[in-house]
């Protein structure tokens, strides 16, 4: 189905990088690849990376088949109380550096027939016969290291596939019908076969070596083409008033195809004495400080995007009970999810509402057929006119916290419309005004892939 009768071969890549091996097993201790070696960047960071200990754990919501519920939601609380030298505020993120599931591991080294070298040690090289003078090792790969640590530590495995990637594995199958399969996907014309298989059903590397059986590809070539496998960020759930010694993180989980990074939390979470590695992140302007606590705040979430406003939430709560620190400002919350279950600490929120801390808890659920709202942009289109009058306040910034395809863009679009009508301006001139809110910071977005 995938092989088209006309296509225009791309040009077969050339090899850069070799694996040599040592034809010795040595043990290089349980600390993580990637922290083995030097000078190697971590992206926007602000503190080393750190091991640190989960304090505790609990599963907020449960996916089952056949329900609403798609995703687990957990969180986890880190001990921080090595890390006191880190001023942080509520909307500052983490990193954390992750490692790829032992059964995908497992899995590779066995196609790429690497189960009894997987622990020996190698080195990664330029090859002899590499005739680019741009060619180099990935600083992200040690100098001395496995199959194993490789695969596990620095790599990428779900990457998406480059087709100069998939035209050098075609050169590796010895089944016409496969070789031929690769290079119609790696062509010019076989974008259509690509878009669908790579971009859309998210093939992998494992799936491409599954199904063209007689691909044997040499181990360096996936170092040379697999990207690095990158910290992924995630937002502070909570005060530092309330303790400094400690962080919340919420993520969720997909029960299908689950993220590396959350795949390895969940894992986490039902160790003992479990750690992770992590660091601070240098902070942008999506956060909550003692200086915007008499102004006021539109808070915009879907899903477990509701994290980084918990904290919010909880600094506006601890500076409340000091009369010196002023009168607070308003604070609006739109959240939506799929049901009510979904809402992340919906009982603190209506805590919090019940005290002033949260002056307006709008919630749209998209699963439940009598809901209120079923998603957040009718929600803020139904609240248009009370919402224009506080947004138009010079001391009310928006937070939206989301999504970073559709559901952000929309979420924009339908703040655009409104203004228009309840302004009574352009198209033009709500564009220009949503430009303005943006370089003012009075807009500012978190958001995540």
């Amino acid at each position: 189905d995938y092989i088209l009768e006309k296509y225009t071969e791309a040009k077969i890549p050339e090899q850069t990088l070799d694996v040599i091996f040592k034809n010795e097993e040595q043990f290089l201790g349980n600390e993580n690849g990637q922290t083995k070696c030097e000078d190697l960047m971590f992206p926007f960071s602000r503190s080393p990376l750190k091991n640190v200990a989960i304090k505790n754990s609990k599963n907020l919501l449960e996916s089952k088949i056949n329900s609403m519920h798609t995703k687990d939601i957990s969180e986890i609380t880190l001990d921080i109380k090595d890390l006191k030298d880190i001023e942080w505020q509520p909307g500052d993120t983490i990193a954390i550096l992750p490692t790829n599931d032992k059964d995908s591991v497992d899995e590779l080294l066995l196609l790429f027939n690497l189960e009894s070298k997987a622990d020996t040690i190698c080195s990664v090289q330029i090859s002899k016969l590499c005739t680019k003078k741009s060619a180099k090792v990935p600083v992200y790969i040690p100098k001395l290291t496995t199959p194993r640590e490789i695969i596990r530590d620095c790599l990428n495995i779900k990457s998406i596939l480059k087709k100069t990637f998939i035209r050098s594995l075609a050169e590796h199958c010895t089944d016409t019908e496969e070789k031929t399969f690769l290079k119609c996907l790696s062509s010019k014309e076989g974008s259509a076969f690509y878009n669908e298989l790579i971009m859309e059903k998210g093939f992998t590397l494992t799936d491409i070596l599954k199904h063209c059986h007689s691909c044997k590809p040499p181990f360096g070539l996936i170092v040379e083409h697999l990207t690095r496998l990158l910290p992924r960020p995630y937002s502070i759930a909570n005060s530092p008033l309330k303790s400094t010694d400690e962080i919340t993180l919420i993520f969720s989980t997909l029960n299908t195809k689950p993220g590396v990074t959350t795949n390895m939390l969940k894992e986490k979470i039902t160790e003992e004495s479990a750690s992770i590695l992590m660091y601070f992140r240098e902070p942008n302007y999506f956060r909550y400080t003692e200086d915007n606590y008499e102004q006021n705040q539109v808070l915009i979430a879907i899903g477990t995007g509701l994290a980084p406003f918990l904290g919010f939430l909880q600094h506006k709560q601890h500076m409340m009970t000091t009369e010196e620190n002023g009168k607070p400002g308003t604070t609006w919350l739109f959240v939506g999810t799929t049901s009510e279950q979904a809402v992340i600490h919906r009982d603190l929120l209506l805590q919090w509402q019940s005290k002033n801390v949260l002056n307006n808890f709008v919630e749209s659920y998209s699963r439940v057929p009598n809901a209120r709202y079923h998603y957040v942009q009718e929600s803020l289109e139904c609240n248009a006119q009370q919402l224009v009058q506080l947004l138009m306040k010079p001391e009310t910034t928006i937070y939206l916290c989301a999504d970073g395809g559709e559901i952000s863009k929309s979420i924009e679009k339908t703040l655009h419309n409104i203004m228009v009508k309840e302004l009574a301006i352009t198209d033009e001139e709500s564009v220009e005004m949503m430009k303005d809110f943006k370089a003012k910071r009075k807009y500012r977005e978190d958001i995540w892939l």
